[in-house]
Formats: C-alpha cells, structure tokens, sequence
C-alpha cells in the first residue's frame, strides 16, 4: 500500500486530558444592564449641579416589568443597583423592560426596549427606548399601509426627525450628552406614533358607516350609581344612545345580608322613564387595584379560601341583581376582571368558573338575557407572567371553549388616576387591534382618562398624559378631551368594535374621569365624542342619499 503523505501518529492517551485548571465555560449570565446617567431625571435641562455628581436618584420600579414573547409581559427580577436597572429574567430568553418614563411634554408613559441579548456592558436605558419607538412607527406603518407622505403626513416627519436625533446620540459618547439626546429623539418617536395612530384611525373611520350600519349603542357612559340622578346629571345622560348603570357590590351590601338597591333603582328608574337603553353591571366584578380586590365586599372576601362558599357568594348575589331587573333590561354585564392578576392565587380554572357562575345565575334568572363578559387591564402590566393567570387573549380564548353563549365582549381602557398605567396612543390602538378575530362581537366597555393631573404617588405608578402647556404635571380638561376624541376615533374605526362606552358621567370621591365635573358643569369631553360620533352618522346619511 502506497504510504500518504502524512505520517502517522502514535495514540497518546494523556493528549486528552485537560489541565487541572480547565473549567467548562458557563453559560452567559442572562441579565440586562440598563445605565441612567442624570439622577434627577431623563430630561432634566441645564447643567448638572456639582452637588448631585456621583449620586444616583431612586427610581420609582413598581410599574416596570420585562417584556417576552409577543409583548407580553414575563417573569423575573427588576432592581436598581447604583447608577444601573438590573434585569433578571426567568430562564433563558429574550427580554426587554418597559416602565414609566417622564418623556416631558409627551406626559409620564409606560415605553418599552426591544428584545435585546445580555451582554457584560450595560445598554444605555433611554437610547433602547428611542431605538424601540422607531422601529414601532415602522411596524404599524407597514401594517397599516401608512408609507405615503399624503397619509402618514406630518408623522413622518417627526418620524424623521426622531431617527436624526438617534442617530447624533449614537455618535455621541457615553454620558449625559448621549442621554440627552436619546430623550429628545423618545420625545420626537412618541409624536410620531401618536401622529400615526390617529391619522390611520382618521382615514378608516369614514369608511366604516360605508360598509355597515353603525350600532343603536355605537356610544354609551358609564354611570357610579353613588352620583344621583340630577337634572345636570340625567341631561348628560340623555344625550348618549345608551347607559350603562355600574352594580357595585360594595355599595348594594355594606353589611352581610343587608342590601340596599336605591342608588341603583333610581337610574333605572330614570332609564325607563327616558326609555334610554341600558347595560346593567357588572354581577360580579372582579377588578383589582395594585393586585388586590376592590369590588367585593369585605366578608364575602373573606369566604375567598372556601372556594364552595365564595362560588355561592358570587351565584346568589349575580342572579337576585339579575332576577331584580329582568324586566327593565335584557342586556347584563354578568362579570368583569376575571383575568386581572390580582386573583392568580385562585388559578385560571377557577376565575373562569366564576365567570360561568355569574353567566349562569343571569341566564337563570332571565332565559332571553344578552350577556356580555368584561376584561380588564388589557396591557396586562401587572400580570408578569404570574402563574395561576392568563394573558388577556388567553383567557378570552379559554372562555370560548366554554361555549357561554356570549352577546359581547367587553374590554375596558381606563387608564391614570386609580386605573391602569398611562401608555401612548399607538400602543392603546395596539391594545384594541388584539381583539381583531375575537368570536363575539366586542364593545369597549369603559374608556377614560382623568381630566385633573395627578400628584405624588399616582404621578409615580400610574403617570399622565401629555404636559398640558402651562401645567406643571399632568391632564386637565384640555388634555382630557384630545385624548377622548383620539381613542374614541381609533376605537370606532375598528369594524369588529360594535361601540364604545366613556368611563364615567360624573366626577365624585376624588375621580375626575367624568364628563361632568362634581358640581355638575360640562367637560370639553363631552363635546369632542359626540363630534365623532356625528362624523359616522353624517357618513352614513352619505351613504343613504347616494343609495336613494
């Protein structure tokens, strides 16, 4: 056999073996590292004082959370370590942050980071955000069809504008300057969302009456039956297509096993007089606040443990309110928040037999009941991934399998105040796109913002919209108003929305979401709906005259 060209080599078997110093290399540590430089905020101006060099502000984390798959929140720790947020997801995978930024005349607002690896040198927090709102314009451009100058307009620019300012604070070097501009160019990304949101919801809405009849309940107000029925009140009241009257549990039964229906009766009441249509709940209404129960009463919460009892609870109480008044109404909101966080110890299984419960206690009572089932919180900023819950779609989709035999269902965006976290308008039309495809029909069963700016700890977990001009923090009517109209806009302009319901008729006990101040006088709000509403319905009448 002709020999090769290389020659061979005697096995050694000591050739493999590895020093005794050899370690196998570790996986990566899977954390994020975001820096903050200024510590009196992100878009603080002028100079640093000498006196706050080397120092590092708190920041207020209780909102944030990491962002997984699909947007949706996900597991882990989040904690400040000098100068730097520390993110620790739960098990191997891609994550960013999302939290309440102060982002100046844009108001305080969750924004987010995109997914991003974990790497030894930390990312600068606010230049992640900036990259994140540009990428987010390009996504719902796309999506939305939105590329022409003609109709993105003026966004665009700002879009423009946002991706200079980004590309100067990737240029500069690591420090305040770089942080500087990286808000500038959050400030200028977030118009351009906004911009874009709206001017997409502007061109469809037109469209919408041409492709179909609008609702008989296209819009609607929820009414606190603590307010009472006053001529200011019950004038309001009048003028939206339908009402829907809250049930709250706290309020019907202070003591165990006394009841009190006068606050609600006199609305219905009202109703049937004014023949106005209306929505009567929720039976059973399981919203949370910062995690915790705030719609049951206190000694029905306490049969929580006993799950027989609490099950009882919840069965007796939605069907004598639906037995009550069967005859006035035959739509019902039999329950509302069972997906909310806050009841993760019960587990999924168990809140989606409550709302079964309370679907079937309304269909007891009253066989030919429409019923609809509300959600709540559907950023699900305080979900986490927490286990024992769903992700909103999630549930929706398991109450399905159900097979409840749903009229409707609800969502409701409340947000600021005592509700959820503030976000940008493009992320709330993000928010309602996720019911596209939905099974039943879907109504937006409480939208609303405060229209007095929140102060200390509300301004820190919640935030605000928009620095009204002039305003040291926060909404006020003004503000409340363009925020109205733009979600109501984007809202309708969704054809799978049937309608849309604002928050509340009037303040009271310290909430200032109404459309009526608490001395009884008129928001701008009010106003700005119905103009919406008067461009479908003129929409329509557009389409009735060509047909004739």
């Amino acid at each position: 056999m002709r020999r090769g060209r290389f020659r061979s080599v005697p096995f050694d078997p000591g050739f493999t073996r590895f020093p005794a110093t050899f370690r196998a290399p570790s996986p990566p540590d899977p954390v994020l590292r975001f820096r903050v430089h200024d510590p009196r905020g992100p878009l603080a101006t002028g100079p640093l004082p000498a006196a706050a060099a080397g120092t590092v502000s708190a920041w207020d984390l209780r909102s944030a959370y990491l962002v997984g798959a699909d947007g949706r929140p996900t597991r882990g720790e989040i904690v400040q370590a000098g100068s730097e947020i520390v993110c620790r997801p739960e098990g191997d995978q891609p994550v960013g942050i999302a939290l309440l930024v102060e982002a100046g005349e844009a108001g305080r607002l969750v924004l987010r980071t995109c997914f991003l690896p974990p790497r030894e040198e930390p990312y600068e927090l606010f230049l992640e955000i900036a990259r994140w709102l540009i990428k987010q314009w390009v996504e719902e451009c796309e999506q939305w069809q939105m590329w022409r100058p003609a109709l993105s307009g003026e966004s665009l620019e700002r879009w423009e504008k946002a991706r200079e300012v980004f590309r100067a604070a990737l240029a500069a070097p690591v420090g305040l300057e770089k942080e500087g501009l990286a808000c500038a160019s959050i400030v200028e990304g977030i118009r351009a969302c906004e911009g874009l949101a709206v001017r997409y919801a502007d061109y469809v809405l037109p469209h919408r009456a041409r492709r179909r009849a609008p609702s008989p309940i296209l819009l609607g107000v929820c009414i606190d039956p603590a307010v009472a029925p006053t001529p200011a009140a019950t004038a309001a009241a009048a003028r939206f297509d339908a009402v829907a009257i809250r049930t709250p549990w706290r309020l019907i039964e202070r003591a165990p096993g006394k009841r009190d229906f006068r606050a609600v009766d006199a609305w219905v009441e009202w109703c049937r007089g004014a023949r106005k249509p209306f929505v009567l709940g929720p039976l059973a209404d399981f919203g949370t606040t910062d995690g915790a129960p705030n719609a049951i009463p206190d000694h029905v919460l306490a049969l929580r443990r006993d799950a027989a009892k609490f099950r009882e609870s919840v069965w007796r109480h939605a069907r004598e309110l639906a037995e009550r008044y069967a005859g006035s109404t035959a739509l019902f909101l039999a329950s509302s928040g069972a997906n909310c966080a806050g009841w993760h110890e019960e587990g999924v299984d168990r809140m989606v037999d409550l709302t079964r419960i309370s679907v079937g206690a309304v269909r007891d009572a009253a066989r030919q009941a429409k019923v609809l089932v509300e959600l709540r919180s559907p950023g699900a900023e305080g979900w986490r991934g927490v286990r024992g819950t769903a992700w909103p779609m999630a549930f929706v989709r398991r109450l399905a399998q159900e097979s409840l035999g749903l009229a409707a269902l609800g969502v409701r965006i409340e947000q600021g105040g005592g509700a959820d976290p503030v976000r940008d308008l493009m992320s709330v039309a993000a928010m309602i796109d996720a019911f596209n495809g939905a099974e039943s029909p879907v109504f937006v069963t409480g939208f609303g913002l405060p229209s007095a700016g929140p102060a200390g700890e509300v301004a820190r977990t919640r935030g605000y919209w928009h620095a009204a001009p002039g305003a040291a923090r926060g909404s006020d009517p003004a503000t409340q108003r363009e925020w109205g109209s733009a979600v109501l806009r984007m809202a309708l302009a969704r054809t799978f929305i049937e309608g849309a319901w604002w928050s509340r008729l009037q303040d009271a006990d310290g909430a200032t979401d109404g459309v009526l101040d608490e001395s009884g006088r008129v928001k701008p709000v009010l106003e700005a709906l119905f103009e919406v509403r008067g461009r479908i319905l003129a929409a329509r009448r557009t389409v009735g005259s060509a047909g004739a």
